[in-house]
């Protein structure tokens, strides 16, 4: 089975939620902490691959097949999306073609004729049909995005194929059924769209795979010189077809029509959705053509874009380089018809207000105070939150707000818990938190204050005892102080300071040596320290040491064994 056009590479993912929060239409799911792409609800719109921080978020090889086309079949033509203007920048088209044609390519044809006949016959379908809202059919992301999350519009693309299938049309009338055609391209959803029709594009690749192509072949485009004879595009150069790539480029090519039209240009999915809502309200007589775009400012800011100059300059190219005309054939012959349907596999399901209440109130989230809305778990609202954990998209860890209580009482109750007492304190030797017991073993007066203000958070350590040199000592230096015995008055501590964060956070253990159970855990743990040290000498000299160490080996296990006993006799 093949791989869609983006997958995730388990390994790489860091559960960082940003695929979740940057996807516009949430077709990411979270298990066992990593991100997967809901296959059926992706667009393929690709702008995961561009921000996913660990690059865990990949673009399906076309390399090795485009290859592999080119070594099985005799004729195998590139189609050049019209962005290549922009994208390899000061390189003359013949050097391009020149180059891609080293590579073992019969020869190379720009995708942007495709887009001229496109044009032409949605002019024509748009003066034959009655008023109303049409939108055009070039740009992949927009058709999938309307396919499956605004169905209701599916009636309102212009029935025609997009430029790409339409250009694979005008290469197989004109060098035969059996040429094999490969796409390139800054679009990762021309991949989708390939699948979708094997028959016309064998292979999809993007600019990117063209230069790492390029490159591996020690092609170098500076060393090509440039208008050699058979460097040129066929059948010829296209014309009006090459401002595709921009926001409004289709409209550009497009005549003044005989009856009222009003063209409207949007890019950027975010608008496209705004764009679309309540566009079925429209009840004029006038009609309306939206050429939608997916990528902000068109093609030329494609997911698999090379460049990343600015978009004017970008715009500006192609607008400087584009050749001005009418399609030179019109390949009336050639059917470009098409009829868009509603996606099967999207399913939508409306939850009940219980059944969402209920969901939230897994990750603490009973009230409307308690919607913080902050995004951490990647999706706008807890409510949508609860809706993804409803359908089996998101998991409770992943709020962070509920996660980050729950850490907090898990330390708090271990915090308590441990009898031994227990310090927190920041760089600025001030208290971060403590546990009961340790308030116990510092005295009545500290005991009392932490009644008032458990934790005593902010409090300066100097203030409640009189052993701020070991903290300070371990803060700067951060070498940790092990069961070091601290006098006070009439009492003997044994304190270990340990690293959380090194010269920023650390973590005191406080144990009152007159208190039975440390004394003879302490004295145990010595003993056993005496034995170890001691018969590891007497390894070593045994001969020297002869009945004294079996004498001194054994009074010591004696005193460990009494101990031993008397834990036995205490009644339970």
């Amino acid at each position: 089975m093949q791989l869609r056009p983006i997958y995730t590479e388990p390994d790489n993912c860091q559960d960082c939620y940003k695929c979740i929060r940057e996807c516009p239409v949430k077709a990411i799911r979270m298990e066992n902490n990593q991100a997967s792409i809901i296959e059926d609800r992706c667009i393929y719109c690709g702008h995961c691959t561009q921000v996913c921080p660990t690059g865990a978020k990949k673009i399906r090889d076309g390399l090795t097949r485009a290859k592999l086309t080119l070594t099985q079949n005799p004729k195998v033509i590139l189609s050049l999306a019209p962005s290549y203007v922009s994208e390899f920048e000061g390189v003359h088209s013949s050097v391009l073609i020149a180059a891609i044609k080293r590579l073992g390519f019969t020869s190379v044809s720009e995708t942007a004729l495709g887009a001229e006949i496109v044009t032409d016959r949605t002019e024509k379908f748009l003066e034959e049909a009655e008023s109303g809202v049409y939108i055009s059919s070039a740009c992949p992301v927009v058709v999938e995005y309307i396919r499956k999350y605004s169905p209701d519009h599916v009636r309102f693309i212009t029935p025609i194929i997009s430029p790409m299938l339409a250009h694979a049309k005008i290469l197989k009338q004109l060098y035969g059924e059996d040429v094999k055609i490969v796409f390139a391209g800054p679009c990762i959803c021309k991949k989708l769209e390939a699948d979708y029709f094997n028959n016309l594009v064998d292979v999809v690749i993007t600019f990117k795979d063209l230069k790492k192509w390029f490159e591996q072949s020690d092609i170098n485009l500076k060393n090509i010189a440039p208008n050699q004879p058979e460097a040129r595009f066929v059948p010829y150069r296209s014309g009006m077809g090459a401002y595709y790539p921009i926001e409004g480029g289709m409209l550009k090519g497009m005549q003044e029509d005989k009856k009222q039209i009003h063209h409207m240009a949007f890019s950027e999915l975010s608008t496209v959705k705004d764009v679309l809502k309540e566009l079925d309200s429209h009840r004029e007589n006038d009609s309306i053509f939206l050429e939608l775009l997916a990528c902000k400012g068109g093609c030329i800011n494609g997911p698999a874009k090379l460049s990343h100059i600015s978009p004017a300059l970008k715009r500006y190219e192609i607008i400087h380089q584009s050749e001005l005309g009418n399609p030179k054939d019109d390949f009336k012959n050639i059917d470009l018809q098409i009829l868009f349907c509603k996606d099967p596999h999207v399913q939508d399901h409306t939850y009940t207000e219980e059944e969402i209440k209920q969901a939230m109130a897994v990750v603490g989230k009973t009230g409307p105070e308690d919607e913080l809305n902050c995004s951490g778990c990647g999706y706008d609202s807890c409510r949508d939150f609860a809706i993804a954990m409803l359908e089996g998209r998101a998991e409770e860890n992943m709020c962070v707000s509920y996660m980050r209580k729950i850490a907090h009482d898990k330390a708090t109750v271990l915090l308590q818990k441990i009898p031994a007492g227990v310090l927190l304190v920041n760089s600025e030797l001030k208290v971060v938190d403590m546990n009961q017991s340790c308030a116990t073993l510092m005295g009545e007066d500290i005991a009392s204050i932490y009644e008032v203000d458990p934790g005593l958070n902010g409090v300066a350590l100097k203030n409640i005892c009189s052993y701020e040199d070991l903290f300070r000592a371990v803060l700067t230096t951060g070498k940790e102080i092990i069961e070091r015995q601290v006098r006070e008055e009439d009492r003997t501590w044994i304190i270990s300071i340990y690293n959380i964060q090194p010269h920023r956070l650390v973590f005191g253990l406080l144990q009152d040596l007159r208190e039975p159970y440390v004394r003879k855990e302490w004295m145990l743990e010595k003993t056993q320290e005496v034995i170890k040290k001691h018969m590891e000498t007497v390894q070593q000299v045994a001969c020297l040491l002869g009945e004294n160490a079996a004498f001194t080996d054994a009074t010591l296990r004696t005193v460990m064994e009494a101990y031993k006993k008397n834990d036995q006799k205490k009644p339970l």
